[in-house]
């Protein structure tokens, strides 16, 4: 029921490429030869399938490489690859804070005006890409699933999104995994049902999950800040769906449903299908709803959160997802 995909590729990665003892990159040329697919990779493969299936069917990130030593990396990149949108990774290697070629790259923050900015500069200026790409002005943002328990916006605390989101309006912050998972290795959900069980660890008024809570109720209000749950619904809804019940429930009550989007890690969970059955079938029970002032998960809910809403952020009109050319979409259904 897939009808069309957005490509990611990760900027993690350490050097020599396969040695467990390596090092982090010291400019994008290495990390380039490590990361899973290139930059060039994701768009080539972008364009390889929109051209045999003749239609839209799949959009491609740019890769987010800050620093002002990346920024010629960033600029080829717009001009060869024409990103649909970007990913960044925090918690990567990925950042170059110096001009001297040996220093390894970096991790970094979404508020950092003398790294980061520079490149949201970059990006910004190259407002001729909306024409034909006009979901370029979307940052989407890994935050969450961290490997240590380290509570820092480099590791995926969202304390770092609110100025960069003001600074920038007229970008858009989509966050992936929605910040779950932070200080719980690897989003090991078991300790978060313990205290949900035993009625501890609340953040006024609601479980505090770690991470995705603080990310709610400190960027719910903030009308260019999205949550994306990629993983974080495929790794709950059937082991601990206890706690994707109260994930669900306090994305919709602090976001609301119009600015929550679906997204499938399929490459870690296999086809997507089963997940978008499970979403379909998903509910959060009336009586945790009722005490923790969660909105229930409607069908229109469910609707905009596989689609919809994605839809709006990349600009491809709803009824041309199912009417084709003739109102001026530009996605074609297949037969």
């Amino acid at each position: 029921q897939v009808t069309v995909g957005l490509l990611s590729a990760a900027t993690l990665g350490v050097f020599p490429p396969g040695d467990p003892n390596g090092r982090p990159p010291a400019n994008y040329t290495e990390s380039q030869q490590v990361v899973n697919v290139t930059a060039r990779q994701t768009a080539a493969i972008r364009n390889f399938v929109n051209r045999i299936s003749g239609s839209q069917r799949l959009l491609a990130h740019g890769q987010i490489y800050p620093g002002r030593p990346n920024l010629e990396f960033m600029e080829r990149q717009i001009q060869e690859n024409h990103p649909d949108s970007w990913k960044g990774y925090n918690i990567a290697y990925a950042a170059k804070a110096d001009d001297e070629p040996t220093s390894p790259m970096r991790r970094w923050r979404l508020d950092d005006e003398q790294v980061v900015y520079p490149t949201y500069e970059l990006i910004a200026r190259h407002k001729e890409q909306l024409e034909r790409h006009p979901g370029f002005f979307n940052i989407c943002i890994h935050k969450g699933f961290s490997p240590s328990p380290v509570d820092t916006p480099e590791m995926g605390n969202p304390t770092d999104i609110p100025k960069a989101s003001r600074d920038w309006p007229h970008f858009n912050f989509i966050i992936y995994h929605a910040c779950w998972g932070g200080m719980v290795p690897f989003a090991w959900s078991k300790p978060v049902l313990d205290d949900i069980v035993a009625e501890r660890k609340f953040l006024n008024g609601v479980p505090n999950l770690p991470w995705l809570t603080q990310f709610g109720q400190t960027c719910g209000q903030l009308p260019n800040v999205v949550a994306e749950i990629g993983s974080t619904f495929a790794n709950n809804v059937v082991t601990w769906p206890t706690v994707c019940a109260h994930m669900l429930g306090q994305l919709l009550k602090y976001f609301g449903e119009d600015r929550i989007v679906f997204g499938s890690d399929c490459v870690f969970n296999g086809s997507p299908q089963w997940q978008i059955e499970a979403l379909w079938r998903f509910q959060i029970p009336e009586e945790m709803r009722r005490r923790f002032g969660y909105p229930e998960l409607t069908p229109t809910a469910k609707r905009k959160i596989l689609g919809l809403n994605s839809a709006r952020l990349y600009k491809i009109p709803a009824q041309g997802l199912a009417a084709g050319d003739a109102v001026g979409g530009v996605y074609k259904p297949l037969p």
